[in-house]
């Protein structure tokens, strides 16, 4: 370099000139242009984020995916989906949805961004901006209601609600609040042909004095346009531009009162930014129960609040599901959660996560991650779920209708509710009220005071009077708190306007005739009625009436009446009040016809009211649905019975088309029980789950119950099944049937253990099936032991969780240490080599090339799944790190979403303990995400294995073309694409290559369908597989009897096996003895009725048959106490009774009555002959025995021996002479009368 510079000394000089040059441009420059030295407006430079204001109002979509409309009150044929005015709680205001860049870190941020001092919304990312809730982070709530200084000031809540339509019909919504400006991303593949069908509203506690004033919109930076609040954009993307924004801004007029009851005018505006890109159409909905629910977008995340008094002892149970066109070319790659305070773990599509506050705190947070893989593209999502369990107070104001019933509001804490009273709800104008603190914290708390309007009001109850004015008048009640050492204030905005509201009838036709349908909806609100079909209307043609409804509607009148239709894309004015309309599809799906009505009064009051009627295709297409539960069937009332439900559509030619899912867009799969809408649970595959919870009967121990299921996919196909349960009353612990349970170890060469029968018991967990039936477990009251176990030791099996709550099963062995006996790998796959064909070549080699464990092992290998090491027993993690336990129902491939302690056998079930090797894919399951990247092409359960080669084309090394199978990598010479599967002839068949002849997988029992043939009493079942068939019999069951006791009917046969049907006369039943004894009203009588149709039966009629019974008497025959229904005694019968037994009457019934005692117990009844008692031989004291005869009997009798003088002798002979005497005193003759005459003789004197 020093030769260089000596030869050419100039180049020295230059360059000093240059640095000189140089340090002179660094000071300069940016004194001359300071503002290209600015930095970045954030805004443009921030990631684009999805934001969602919720503090205004009611937003739709809080629980989760931001889908959902203001809706008022519905009638016949249509459904309001919000609640009735006072009873809504407010949204949390810290709950926003943030969306971060596609390809960006999706970890949350820690720390919010700053709001930007300045917008350019033109060219926008879309930005995060701050909470609109100022002055509330970091105040501590003072005493309020003492002065008029001390009253806090009213926020305006208020915000603006846009709802866009996604592909036309699938609503979402975003608020703004004031002020703010707030971003979507909008997908091209989310619009309707190229248009974005939208809706401008007010939400908030302040709507109802709000309107906007005018809607621009601007595409970039172009000038603004004048816009409708209602409309259409059309919105394209330009040519080689990543985006174009599409901004909406807002103006509004609101007029609110403050707490001292003074009107405060403002003009706010709220800015949408609409970007519209190109990009996979993929979202990811986190479901919670009971009915928690957030939808996250393509690189994206969410926030979400959840309460402890929400979540069962803090279980959150989740589930997880792919939203968007690309929805069914996305799996799951990784997905797991970790909480602030360091706990980690793994999701799967649905689980459930302990959740707990932090130590010394009242919140946890906790981050849902998952990534996800659609169309070579890895896409990220973040869930943030903060736990609360803090403070739980609520104030509970209650007014009066009509001065007599109750309605109740409830606030939260520091929070704003509102409620409408109409005029014609209260009485002369006047409110009676009372407040009252609920919620676990309130027994801590005390209302230490309260205002109305700023004027102070009781903390108690009382009563204020609310005065009328146009377009409603609205007052502020303010109460404050005390709670520990803790003050918070309840803030209730009371809204009092006229009794109006807009009625909308039309009729269409069903089941051949018309049906009425009325909707009603409430002034600034929308209604939703049910889908009209096609079918129901004549070209389409709806004829409507709409009329003003309410007390004090008499001087409205309708202004207007226009119906926006999504299958044109255009607003058309209609004839008011009544007229028609030709409805319109949007193409072939679902189209929206949107009525909006406006009325005014002549008082100057305007009213609006928006009707929504979905019109749909019926679709020709056959839907299918099939459960765990049959027809007749017998369940148990009061305990969960789990219940399956899948459908799907089927064409022509019996192929499925698509599944119907409980969680579907633009589907519908409904489930109830006795008319009761039952709630969806989760999902196994296409498999829902749900929890049916049959009511007890007040009377008896059984009735009956109605199960009804209805599915309609998105094209209008659909499908009904109605089946008749029997609900039985049972207590926990009895038997109400029989399982058969087995262990299913077949993916470790260890066979199938079982069955062993298990007496199934009402109310009883499957946990504590497993733990009586596999280790001996004594459970106590009331579920007691097993009768039949498989005896494994239970210090050789261990689970998680308790029996109640997050059961699973861990490790099980038999005591022979079966985790050494397997067939199976373990260890590290680096052992048979470090490429991919020695890997292949190493387990080829171990369980022999083309068997079933080769391939089992090789798509183990092929889909990511490390190995792990043993142990003696079988455990969740041995052998590979997707191993472990899984339990299913059914026998097959059915595993419930529910855990083991959530789950109840039923009478019949087969429960399966079944040992995965891989995530469940390996048997006939699988978490979507985890262990499958390319697939499974072979499954084994119940000993049985299942091949199914997917092969791609691959050449070979010398050329040839060869056939690879896309998931355990076996190349194969034929691709065996001609294939058929053929009878084995022992009740299987197997699949064979038509092209080589080879036998693919191995043979599986025939899978029969069954058809009742025609004129016999047989059906045949043929194998859908291979086309064998086989006669046999019908095996009936009877399902109904139409006879009676004593009139003839019909029976309805049902085969169980085919379903068909067939009917018999059935002859008058008789009747039959119930075997109960009923007293008559006489209570002389008893009686049966009959068991069938409770008629008295005559031939059982009699009077009570009473023995003796102690001190009383009992009927022989019914067993009734007579000192039970009478107060009369025994009143002897003389006659009858001896001195051992007495025999009488009732004094007050009349009935036969008896009573036996010892000899002579009852002396007044001896039966006394010659002194002597013929029954116990006891003397008569009174008895006087006769004197002896006359031993000189007369040698003459007869003759006449009257005297005729005074004291005359006895006569002389004669024949029947007369013995009387005419004298006085005269001797009797012999053999005569002794009567004497009137003298005053001896009587019977000396013969």
């Amino acid at each position: 370099m020093k030769k260089f510079l000596e030869r050419y000394p100039w180049v020295q000089q230059a360059g000093c000139g240059v640095l000189v040059c140089a340090l002179l441009l660094s000071i300069c420059l940016p004194l001359m242009g300071m503002r290209s030295a600015e930095p970045d407006n954030p805004i443009l430079q921030a990631a684009p984020q999805e934001i969602t204001v919720l503090q205004a109002g009611q937003a739709p979509g809080h629980a989760g995916n931001g889908e959902a409309e203001s809706t008022g009150a519905a009638g016949s044929g249509g459904s309001a989906d919000s609640t009735l005015a006072g009873e809504q709680e407010q949204p949390d205001p810290e709950e926003t949805e943030n969306q971060t860049e596609q390809g960006q870190d999706t970890q949350p941020e820690q720390q919010p961004q700053g709001k930007p001092q300045q917008e350019v919304l033109a060219d926008a990312a879309i930005g995060t901006n701050t909470d609109s809730n100022k002055g509330d982070e970091g105040e501590e709530a003072g005493d309020t209601g003492e002065t008029d200084e001390d009253l806090p000031e009213t926020e305006l809540d208020l915000g603006a609600l846009l709802t866009w339509y996604k592909y036309g019909s699938q609503a979402s919504s975003m608020v703004c609040a004031p002020g703010e400006s707030v971003g979507k991303r909008v997908l091209l593949a989310q619009l309707d042909r190229g248009r974005l069908r939208y809706e401008l509203n007010l939400t908030g506690l302040d709507a109802e004095d709000a309107k906007i004033t005018d809607v621009r919109v601007a595409v970039g930076n172009g000038v603004s346009q004048k816009a409708e609040t209602r409309g259409v954009l059309d919105m394209t993307l330009p040519d080689g531009a990543e985006f174009q924004n599409y901004i909406l801004t807002v103006q509004a007029h609101a007029v609110q009162k403050n707490q001292k009851g003074e009107t405060v005018e403002t003009n706010v505006d709220f800015s949408f930014v609409l970007r519209l890109e190109s990009g996979i159409d993929l979202d990811l909905q986190l479901t919670w129960q009971p009915n928690g629910q957030a939808t996250c977008p393509a690189n994206g995340s969410v926030n979400r609040t959840v309460k402890s008094d929400t979540l069962t002892d803090g279980n959150f149970a989740y589930a997880l599901q792919f939203l968007g066109e690309s929805a069914d070319d996305a799996t799951i790659r990784t997905a797991e959660y970790w909480a602030t305070d360091g706990e980690r773990g793994t999701l799967s599509e649905s689980g459930e996560i302990q959740m707990a506050a932090a130590d010394g705190k009242d919140t946890e947070t906790y981050y849902l991650a998952v990534t996800a893989e659609v169309l070579g593209q890895t896409i990220g999502y973040t869930f943030v779920v903060t736990y609360e369990d803090g403070l739980d107070l609520q104030l509970q104001f209650t007014w009066y209708e009509k001065s007599v019933t109750s309605q109740t509001v409830l606030c939260d804490a520091d929070k704003r509710a509102a409620l409408t009273i109409k005029h014609n709800q209260i009485n002369n104008s006047e409110l009676l009220y009372k407040l009252g603190l609920t919620g676990r914290s309130a027994q801590d708390a005390q209302i230490t005071s309260a205002s109305f309007n700023g004027a102070a009001m009781s903390t108690d109850n009382g009563s204020a009077r609310l005065e009328s004015a146009e377009n409603g008048a609205s007052y502020t009640v303010l109460v404050t708190a005390a709670v520990k050492e803790r003050t918070v204030n309840f803030t209730v905005t009371i809204r009092y306007q006229s009794d109006v509201s807009m009625e909308m009838s039309y009729t269409v036709m069903e089941d051949g005739a018309q049906k009425p349908c009325v909707l009603t909806c409430e002034n600034k609100k929308t209604v939703n009625a049910d889908p009209v079909y096609d079918d129901q209307l004549t070209d389409g043609l709806l004829t409507y009436t709409f009329a003003i409804r309410g007390e004090e509607a008499s001087d409205v009148t309708i202004q207007s009446v226009k119906c926006y239709q999504s299958g044109s894309f255009k607003t058309i004015t209609l004839p008011a009040p009544s007229g028609s309309v030709t409805l319109l599809l949007n193409e072939d799906k679902t189209g929206d016809n949107t009525f909006t009505v406006t009325a005014a009064s002549s008082g100057g009051d305007s009213y609006t009211f928006v009707f929504n009627v979905p019109y749909k295709h019926r679709g020709e297409n056959k839907v299918q649905i099939k459960t765990n539960l049959r027809d007749g069937a017998t369940i148990t009332n009061g305990q969960e019975v789990n219940l399956t439900v899948e459908a799907w559509t089927e064409d022509a030619a019996g192929n499925r088309v698509s599944h119907i899912l409980a969680t579907g867009t633009e589907t519908k799969l409904t489930v109830q029980l006795d008319g009761k809408d039952v709630q969806f649970e989760s999902t196994s595959g296409y498999v829902q789950q749900y929890l049916l919870i049959p009511e007890n009967l007040d009377e008896g121990d059984r009735n009956e119950h109605t199960l009804y299921i209805y599915a309609e996919d998105e094209k209008g196909n659909y499908g009904k099944l109605t089946l008749k349960l029997i609900g039985k009353r049972t207590e926990a612990g009895q038997k109400i049937g029989t399982a058969s349970i087995y262990i299913d170890m077949s993916v470790l060469g260890l066979g199938v253990r079982g069955p062993i029968s298990y007496d199934v018991l009402s109310k009883e967990p499957v946990s504590y099936v497993i733990a009586k039936a596999i280790w001996d477990y004594d459970a106590g009251d009331p579920f007691g032991t097993a009768a039949n176990s498989f005896h494994w030791p239970a210090s050789r099996c261990a689970n998680s969780g308790t029996l109640d709550t997050g059961f699973y099963l861990q490790t099980m062995d038999d005591g022979s240490g079966l985790g050494s006996r397997a067939n199976a790998l373990s260890g590290n796959w680096s052992q048979f080599g470090s490429t991919q064909d020695e890997i292949l070549a190493g387990i080829d080699s171990h369980f022999g090339a083309g068997s079933n464990e080769a391939i089992l092992w090789r798509c183990i290998y092929r889909n990511g799944i490390p190995l792990s090491s043993t142990s003696t027993g079988i455990g969740e993690f041995d052998y590979t790190m997707g191993s472990g336990w899984m339990y299913s129902i059914g026998g097959a491939d059915f595993y419930p979403g529910s855990p083991m302690s959530g789950y109840y056998l039923q009478d019949g079930d087969t429960l399966t303990l079944r040992y995965t090797l891989a995530y469940g894919w390996d048997v006939g399951t699988g978490e979507s995400g985890y262990g499958n990247n390319v697939g499974y092409c072979i499954t084994c359960m119940n000993g049985s294995w299942s091949v199914h080669h997917s092969y791609e084309t691959v050449t070979a090394e010398d050329g040839t073309t060869k056939y690879a199978c896309r998931s355990c990598g076996m190349v194969e010479g034929c691709p065996h694409e001609h294939k058929e599967y053929q009878n084995q002839g022992d009740g299987t068949c197997v699949q064979v290559c038509k092209d080589c002849g080879e036998k693919i997988g191995v043979p599986r029992a025939h899978e029969l369908e069954y058809t009742a043939d025609e004129g016999a009493d047989t059906h045949t079942a043929k194998c859908k597989n291979c086309g064998f068939t086989e006669r046999s019999p019908h095996e009936w069951k009877e399902l109904t009897d139409t006879a009676t006791c004593t009139e003839a009917g019909v029976k309805t046969f049902k085969c169980e096996i085919c379903n068909a049907q067939k009917e018999e006369e059935s002859p008058a039943a008789g009747h039959k003895p119930q075997n109960v004894w009923i007293v008559d009203e006489d209570h002389k009588h008893h009686y049966q009725e009959c068991q069938i149709c409770h008629e008295k039966l005559m031939d059982t009629y009699d009077v009570h048959h009473y023995d003796p019974y102690g001190d009383d008497w009992q009927c022989s025959v019914c067993g009734q106490i007579h000192g039970f229904d009478c107060d009369g005694t025994l009143v002897p019968d003389a006659a009858q009774s001896t001195c051992k037994h007495l025999v009488g009457y009732c004094s007050d019934c009349g009935l036969l009555l008896e009573k036996f005692g010892a000899l002579g117990e009852f002396a007044d009844y001896h039966t006394f002959s010659e002194g002597v008692c013929t029954t116990c031989g006891a003397i008569d004291q009174t008895y006087t025995p006769p004197t002896d005869p006359d031993p000189t009997p007369d040698p003459n009798p007869g003759g006449d021996d009257s005297g005729g003088g005074s004291g005359g002798n006895p006569g002389g002979d004669g024949d029947g002479g007369d013995d009387s005497g005419s004298g006085a005193g005269g001797d009797p003759g012999g053999g005569g009368s002794d009567s004497g005459g009137d003298g005053t003789g001896d009587t019977g004197g000396d013969l």
